[in-house]
């Protein structure tokens, strides 16, 4: 009998030179995930960091016990290293500076998600938030980096015909992109 998940979100926080906003961003995230009242683990992936990041992040670990940091073999490999390590329902897929400055509709897509209302969700620029466990092989052996990682997750997701709810950089829904990739998931 498989083990159930421990956590039910793994944030997958891949970061290099990333100083000045890896801090707010760890912070942010556990105080809201602390307040959504679900259980977490916080995965701060280095991806050849050259800055002060791991001092940012050795300075918050009694404030934030749930993060764990981890090392990739290059930038881009981060989301690849933090889904295989990773131990909840959930993957939340962002970066320091996005987490930094929202997460706005977060809340929401964890909530339907935790609820088995699709297997997927997108925010373009912003985040995803995958099960585990159905989306697993869509980020194995990714090399994603930047504005277009959530683009290519979103591809990577609908290949393997799960339910994916699509929004765009102002939080519209693409209701073309969802009922499209619903349709995948239904056959």
């Amino acid at each position: 009998m498989p083990d159930s998940p421990r956590f039910d979100v793994s944030v997958i926080l891949p970061f290099g030179d990333d100083e000045e906003a890896l801090g707010i961003a760890v912070k942010r995230t556990a105080e809201y995930l602390r307040n959504l009242g679900v259980s977490f683990e916080l995965l701060a992936i280095d991806e050849d960091s050259g800055d002060n990041s791991h001092a940012v992040l050795a300075l918050l670990r009694a404030e934030v016990p749930e993060v764990r940091v981890t090392h990739a073999s290059g930038r881009g490999r981060g989301v690849d290293v933090g889904a295989a390590r990773a131990q909840g329902t959930l993957l939340f897929v962002t970066t320091p500076d996005v987490v930094a400055a929202s997460l706005d509709g977060v809340g929401e897509a964890i909530s339907r998600l935790l609820a088995n209302q699709g297997d997927a969700e997108v925010a373009l620029g912003r985040w995803t938030i995958a099960h585990r466990v159905r989306a697993l092989v869509a980020f194995r052996g990714a090399r994603l980096l930047g504005a277009a990682m959530h683009r290519r997750l979103q591809k990577r997701l609908a290949v393997r015909h799960l339910s994916i709810r699509v929004s765009g950089t102002n939080g519209s829904v693409a209701k073309s992109a969802v009922s499209r990739f619903r349709a995948f998931a239904r056959r």
